[in-house]
Order: structure tokens, then C-alpha cells, then sequence
């Protein structure tokens, strides 16, 4: 659910704001678009996911999407059960605390050996690319302390330490649900599956859904340098840096289970009903007074009078089987940490100050988190622990676009867009 749900969406001397402003009034159009569509994309893709696991959609080849040659790594152990004591995470091995000693190499993460003797990574799926984009903004400039600190007070939610592999969180108020506590515990996971890679950082989350960087605030030379801050989702006029939705780990109010056990269901419900024996319905769970265009929904309900609203068409099939396919192989769980990674060492390499632990700020560990947690909320976290790290480095980040390669992905995807709205526009003035 790279809510761009990535993931939901979208992440500097304070004296060069003269030429990140420059950078920026050449970059932001593009990315404005490229946001909305990459949202309503992965959207889509969310949505074909469960339907699948409804029963309303199979799994096949992703069409115009470029097929990922990859190796397959070994599969996240996890079902592990929080010791009864709680005074120790029993799988802190000897091997983790000495992979978390060893030197570090000139691009920021630990050398390792072991490692290189392993094949070839393989390419991560294009939509790491976005990577690229969403730092672009603080490429020229770099991220200082004071543009840290201005996206606290962008009403951020936590501010997130990572100092010589350890995790340290202050928090400044309270986010909705449990979304903070799943995010960090993410975090934590990421750790266990790369020990020893992460560079240190400082980082502001914001957990809320909107987006709050306004690129039009941060255009031109009389401008500063927007504040760098982390959220689940941005959109076409926004500068937030996406970052994994919290619900990868769960989402325990509501009984979303973690990415890796939803997808196993996901699979075994294919398997169920044959395509030919399922009913043809789409099925939608949200708020729908989070945007106008969400009401809308309200209207497809299934009636007496009606039901045209909600019949899916014969293409709807083909719709499931590439994006069944799509979250099965490039938004794997796999595929998650290693966004998150390069997310964080790309970020990190902006940083022109050094990292600190705050006054107020804790160190959390898997026991700090797990062991205090009851009911689902503990369950989710069992079975979302990462139990062994992985043995094979991360896939290889693809370069940035180029501006003709940006050009030819925004034309596409607004073409699309178009598209879709021709059809919705044709449809209502067909309607009696």
C-alpha cells in the first residue's frame, strides 16, 4: 500500500535559498502533476489488492509497467512472540550486535562482506525513482538545523533519532489512532532487516493525511527553502516527503493486518472462486467526509432501483490481474524496507548538521514498544517483527529521470487521466 496511500504520498544552509529557489521553479510543475497521478495510481492499486482479497480479482502481468528481473530474497521470519519477562527481545543475536560494529563505508552504510559474495542485487521497481524527485527540492541547498526545525513547526507529530543504530522519538502531540506507534515500529523493523546500514539522522513526521508544504509558498527567489517534512501522501501542489503508511505494520483499529499476513490472504483468496463464478461487485471502506469527491462514493450503493453504480466492467478483470500482480512482486514488504532505506540514506546524505538526541527524546526498542501493547495491537507487532536480517543487500536504486524521461511519464499519465474523466463524462450524459 505504497500509499503513495507511498507510499500514502510522499521526502539547507538557510543562506542558498537564492538558488534552491532557482532549482525549484523548474522542478515543481512536473512533480505537481506526477503527484496526483502516482496518488490516484496507487490508489488503484490499493483497491485491486483487496479486492482481490474479496474474491474480485485474480494475478498476472502488470501491463505497461517494465518487468523487474529480481532475486529473491529470503522471506521476513516473524510470529515471534514477545519473551514473558519482556526484559530482552530473545533474537538479538551475536551476528546482528556484530554486523552493528563494523566500519563504515564512504556512501554512509556498513561494509560487509558477506554481503558482496551474494549475487547481484536486483533493480527496485521504478517507482523508487520518485525518490529522486521528492528530495530534489534540497539537492542544491542541503538540509540545515533551522529547516528541521521550521517543519516542527509545521505541526509536526514526532521527530524521529537515528544515532549509531539506535532509535531514540520525542513527541509533540498526540496523531490520530495508533499511526505513530506503527510508523516507529516500522522503523524498528527496518533496523532489524538492515542492521548496521542505516547513516544517522534527524527526521519531523507529520501523521496526518494532508499535506501541509505548499509549493507555491516556497517559489522564487524571495522565498526560503521549504522545511523538510515526512507524511504518509502529498499531491500535485505539495513538497512532503512520502514515506511508507503506517498500516504496513497494521492498522489495529481496524483490523487491518500487517502487509505481509494480507498478502498471503490475498493470495489464497485467488484462489477461492474461479473469475467466471464471482460476482462483479467493487466494494469501498473509508471516510467518506475526508473530501467532497469521497461523498460521491455514498451515491453507488446497491438498491432496489439500482445497481448499475457498482457493476464493474468486463475489463475490471484485467484491472485486478495487473494490479494483483503489481503489489504482489513490486510492493512486497521486501520492497517497503527497501524503500524506506534508500528514502533514509538519500535524505540523510542532504543533512549538513549533525544529528543529536533532543532533550525529552526516548530510546524505543521492540520490548520498549511490544511489551507494553495488549490485545491486537501486540498481535500485529508479533507478526510484523522482523526475526533475522536479511542476507542480501538492498535492490539498487534506478537514476534519477531525465527531463525528456519526466516529460514522457507526466504526458502519460495526464493522458490517462484525461482519459478516465472523458470516459466519466461520457457516461454521465449517456445516463437517463
Amino acid at each position: 500500500m505504497l500509499q503513495r496511500k507511498s507510499m500514502k504520498r510522499n521526502n539547507n544552509s538557510d543562506t542558498l535559498t537564492n538558488r534552491h529557489a532557482s532549482l525549484k521553479t523548474t522542478s515543481y510543475p512536473g512533480k505537481r502533476i506526477a503527484k496526483a497521478t502516482l496518488f490516484f495510481v496507487s490508489c488503484l492499486f490499493i483497491s485491486a489488492g483487496l479486492l482481490d482479497l474479496l474474491g474480485c480479482f485474480d494475478s498476472t502481468t502488470f501491463a505497461g509497467l517494465k518487468q523487474v528481473t529480481t532475486i529473491r530474497k529470503q522471506p521476513i521470519t516473524t510470529h515471534h512472540k514477545f519473551p514473558d519477562q519482556c526484559d530482552v527481545v530473545q533474537n538479538q543475536t551475536q551476528q546482528q550486535q556484530e554486523r552493528q560494529q563494523l566500519p563504515m563505508s564512504e556512501d554512509g552504510t556498513k561494509n560487509d562482506k558477506a554481503r558482496s559474495s551474494h549475487s547481484r542485487p536486483s533493480t527496485c521497481p521504478s517507482y523508487f525513482r520518485w525518490i529522486h524527485e521528492d528530495l530534489r527540492p534540497w539537492r542544491e541547498t542541503g538540509i540545515t538545523r533551522g529547516m528541521l526545525e521550521k517543519a516542527r513547526n509545521n505541526k509536526a507529530h514526532f521527530r524521529v533519532i537515528i544515532l549509531d543504530g539506535k532509535v531514540y522519538v520525542k513527541k509533540y502531540r498526540k496523531s490520530i489512532d495508533t499511526r505513530d506507534v506503527f510508523t516507529l515500529w516500522g522503523i524498528l523493523q527496518l533496523l532489524r532487516w538492515y542492521p548496521g546500514r542505516l547513516p544517522d539522522l534527524e527526521l519531523m513526521f507529520d501523521a496526518n493525511d494532508r499535506p501541509t508544504v505548499r509549493s507555491n509558498d516556497y517559489r522564487g527567489q524571495q522565498h526560503p527553502a521549504p522545511p523538510p517534512i515526512f507524511r504518509y501522501c502529498s499531491d500535485d501542489a505539495s513538497l512532503d516527503i512520502v514515506f511508507p503508511d503506517w498500516s504496513f505494520w497494521g492498522w489495529a483499529e481496524v483490523n487491518i493486518k500487517p502487509w505481509a499476513k494480507s498478502m498471503v490472504a490475498i493470495q489464497e483468496g485467488n484462489k477461492m472462486t474461479p473469475w467466471k463464478d464471482r460476482v462483479a461487485y467493487a466494494y469501498w471502506r473509508g471516510n467518506p467526509n475526508v473530501a467532497p469527491t469521497r461523498r460521491d462514493l455514498l451515491t453507488c450503493n446497491v438498491s432496489d432501483q439500482q445497481d448499475w453504480n457498482t457493476r464493474l466492467y468486463i475489463n475490471a478483470r484485467k484491472i485486478g490481474e495487473e494490479g494483483s500482480r503489481y503489489i504482489r512482486e513490486e510492493v512486497n514488504i521486501e520492497h517497503v524496507y527497501d524503500y524506506m532505506f534508500h528514502l533514509m540514506n538519500e535524505y540523510a546524505k542532504l543533512l549538513k548538521f549533525k544529528p543529536e538526541i533532543p532533550w525529552g527524546a526516548t530510546e524505543i526498542t521492540p520490548d520498549s514498544m511490544g511489551c507494553p501493547a495488549t490485545g491486537r495491537w501486540r498481535d500485529f507487532m508479533e507478526e510484523s517483527m522482523v526475526m533475522s536480517p536479511c542476507e542480501v543487500s538492498p535492490c539498487e536504486m534506478p537514476l534519477p529521470y531525465s527531463p525528456v524521461e519526466l516529460r514522457e511519464v507526466l504526458e502519460r499519465k495526464a493522458n490517462a487521466t484525461r482519459q478516465v474523466e472523458l470516459w466519466e463524462d461520457q457516461y454521465y450524459s449517456n445516463k437517463p
